[in-house]
C-alpha cells in the first residue's frame, strides 16, 4: 500500500490497494496474483498483478503495475512483467490482457515491443482526480489501451461476429496470430431475455456488465443498472458464443455505446467490450496514444460516433 501511495498518494482508482483487510481477502482467495519487487532494504518498489474476472477464462487481466518513482529507469518494469508471464504460464493461462495508461508513452510502447497486439482503446478509463506523481498529463479523464499478450498457442475456435467489425476483427486476429472461423452472427433475441452480472467501480464511476447471453431486454437491463449506479463510463462485455451477438451489438450502437475492444480467451470464449460514456468530451476522443494499432483502432471508434 506504500509503494501505492509514493506513486499516487490516494488517487489510485483501485480501492483494494488502500485496504489492508481487502487486499489479503484477495490474495487469499487467489483472484490477485502478484509479483513485487524489493529494494535491498526490504521495502516494497515495484508491484504488477493478474486478477482472475471470469470462470474458464484462458487470458487473465494483468494490471496494477506500479514502480516506485525513486526506481524508475532502472529496468524494473521489465523485469516485472518477465516474472508476470512466468506466473501466468504456472498457472495454466495462454495469455494475459493489460491497460496500458495514455497518461505517458512507456508503458503504451512497452506493451508491444514483447508481442503484445493493441485490441482496443478504453475512452474515459482512468478517473481525472488520479495523480501520477513524477508523470506529467492532461486535464480530465484519461484513456487506457488494451493489449493482448499471448505467451502460449490458444485454442481454435468459431465464432460469432457482428457483421459492423468483420474486417475489423479478421486484422486484429490476424495480428494476434488466432486461429478463428468467424460467422457472421444474424440470430434474433426477441424470444430470450438478457443473462448479465454487473459491477461497478466507485473510484474510477466505472460500470461493466458482462453478458453471456443477449436478450430482447438487453437495453433495459442496461439501462436499469446505469440509473442505479449513475456511472461516468458502462462498458458491455457481450460473448462471442451467443449468435444473437449481432442484434445485440446494433441495438447498443443504436442506444449510444461505440467500439472498445476485442478481448480473446477473456472468458469462457472470446469477448467484444462496446463502450458508452455519459458526458463524452472532445478530448475524451483525442486521446495521447504511442502505437500505431491503437491510433487504427481510435480511428474506428470516431468513425462509429461520427
Amino acid at each position: 500500500m506504500a509503494c501505492f501511495r509514493r506513486c499516487y498518494g490516494d488517487t489510485y482508482p483501485s480501492d483494494d490497494f488502500y485496504d489492508a483487510a481487502r487486499l489479503a481477502r484477495r490474495i487469499e482467495s487467489g483472484s490477485l496474483r502478484s509479483v513485487v519487487a524489493i529494494a535491498d532494504d526490504g521495502t516494497l518498489v515495484g508491484h504488477t498483478g493478474l486478477t482472475v474476472r471470469h470462470p474458464g477464462a484462458r487470458s487473465i487481466e494483468a494490471g496494477n503495475t506500479v514502480v516506485d518513482p525513486a526506481c524508475r529507469g532502472q529496468g524494473l518494469l521489465g523485469r516485472l512483467a518477465t516474472a508476470l508471464t512466468a506466473l501466468c504460464v504456472e498457472a495454466g493461462y495462454i495469455a494475459y490482457l493489460h491497460y496500458p495508461t495514455t497518461a505517458h508513452e512507456i508503458m503504451q510502447k512497452a506493451s508491444v515491443r514483447g508481442g503484445g497486439v493493441e485490441t482496443g482503446v478504453m475512452l474515459d478509463y482512468i478517473p481525472a482526480e488520479t495523480d501520477y506523481r513524477a508523470i506529467d498529463r492532461t486535464v480530465g479523464r484519461l484513456a487506457a489501451t488494451v493489449v493482448y499478450q499471448p505467451f502460449s498457442t490458444a485454442p481454435a475456435r468459431t465464432l460469432w461476429i457482428p457483421s459492423a467489425y468483420q474486417n475489423l476483427f479478421a486484422d486484429l486476429y490476424a495480428a494476434a496470430g488466432l486461429a478463428r472461423t468467424l460467422r457472421i452472427a444474424d440470430d434474433p433475441i426477441e424470444a430470450r431475455h438478457t443473462t448479465a452480472s454487473n459491477a461497478y467501480s466507485t473510484r474510477r464511476g466505472l460500470l461493466q456488465l458482462h453478458v453471456p447471453l443477449a436478450g430482447r431486454d438487453l437495453v433495459d437491463v442496461v439501462d436499469a443498472a446505469e440509473s442505479h449506479y449513475r456511472p461516468v463510463v458502462v462498458q458491455i462485455d457481450l460473448c462471442l458464443d451467443d449468435p444473437g451477438i449481432g442484434a445485440a451489438t446494433r441495438s447498443l450502437r443504436q442506444a449510444g455505446f461505440l467500439f472498445c475492444a476485442l478481448l480473446p480467451e477473456f472468458a469462457h470464449t472470446d469477448v467484444l467490450r462496446l463502450q458508452r460514456i455519459t458526458t463524452p468530451r472532445e478530448a475524451t476522443f483525442a486521446p495521447r496514444l504511442a502505437n500505431a494499432g491503437a491510433q487504427s483502432l481510435l480511428e474506428v471508434i470516431r468513425a462509429e460516433r461520427a
